[in-house]
């Protein structure tokens, strides 16, 4: 069967969204096989080589947006089913301040914070346009098997036990090797002894007082859909409602990568005798 006869069941959500728990669920299916986690700054390459039928890529909205993402496949000859993952966008990006992935760059490969959940939301927009299906993180850790039956519903999927029980040992799935360290250490033996339903509340989070005022603002329509509250007042930063994280190259992988290119100019900044500005 060529690509143009094939379809691909592709899932997407912002970084730190829960997508990665998701799309183990949908890769402990008996028809579906393929990626769980692929690198949000490459086009992943649909397996050929399949131990089920149908063919499941889950990455993040960041380099690209899922409409870029579309597209391509689509040149490729691929029928998309889209899936889209939700979750506040506070906790998102309290989140990604933590991860070695949310470096809040100015390249292509890391790109600003800012600009990557405005790629989610303009994407969030289009899901609900063509009124393909959303999954909300929030309610999925409330109600899982509700949340993965509608999920696969809106796909057009037959339900399948195996998305709680997860029968499949991690060696029958075509690439589990990427996923955040955080899904390794809490993934259990079924998705009911995986689950965390307690996370902090949002007022405890550590986000600067400025992009916490341009999150509501931004995403105040996304969250009055969602549910989630239009402000929050956080415990943390109320001395300087107006601080901001800058996007800045020095924290870049491509700035790692000219400096070990420079090996003088990288031992000289190692050793404090030079600045990161260079």
């Amino acid at each position: 069967m060529t690509s143009q006869q094939r379809p691909l069941y592709f899932c997407v959500g912002p970084q730190s969204s829960g997508s990665t728990l998701i799309s183990w669920c949908f890769l402990q299916r008996r028809d579906m096989d393929g990626i769980l986690d692929a690198d949000n700054d490459i086009f992943a390459e649909v397996p050929r080589q399949l131990r089920a039928p149908l063919p499941w890529i889950k990455t993040t909205i960041s380099s690209f947006r899922f409409c870029e993402q579309l597209a391509y496949y689509q040149d490729a000859g691929w029928t998309v089913h889209p899936l889209l993952v939700c979750r506040d966008v506070r906790a998102v990006y309290a989140s990604l301040r933590t991860k070695s992935y949310g470096r809040n760059g100015t390249t292509a490969e890391d790109p600003p914070l800012r600009l990557r959940l405005r790629r989610f939301r303009e994407d969030w927009e289009l899901f609900r346009a063509k009124g393909w299906p959303i999954l909300q993180y929030e309610r999925f850790l409330q109600q899982p098997e509700d949340e993965l039956r509608a999920a696969c519903a809106g796909l057009g999927l037959p339900w399948d036990e195996a998305m709680l029980t997860w029968p499949k040992p991690a060696h029958e799935i075509f690439d589990t090797r990427h996923g955040n360290e955080h899904f390794r250490q809490s993934c259990g033996g079924n998705l009911r002894q995986s689950l965390r339903p307690s996370a902090p509340p949002l007022e405890a989070l550590d986000i600067p007082g400025g992009e916490l005022a341009w999150l509501e603002s931004e995403f105040a329509e996304y969250n009055r859909v969602n549910g989630y509250p239009a402000h929050v007042r956080l415990r943390s930063h109320g001395a300087d409602p107006a601080a901001v994280a800058v996007p800045t190259f020095a924290v870049t992988r491509r700035y790692k990568w000219t400096m070990h290119q420079k090996p003088l100019t990288y031992l000289l900044y190692k050793i404090g005798l030079m600045s990161k500005a260079g």
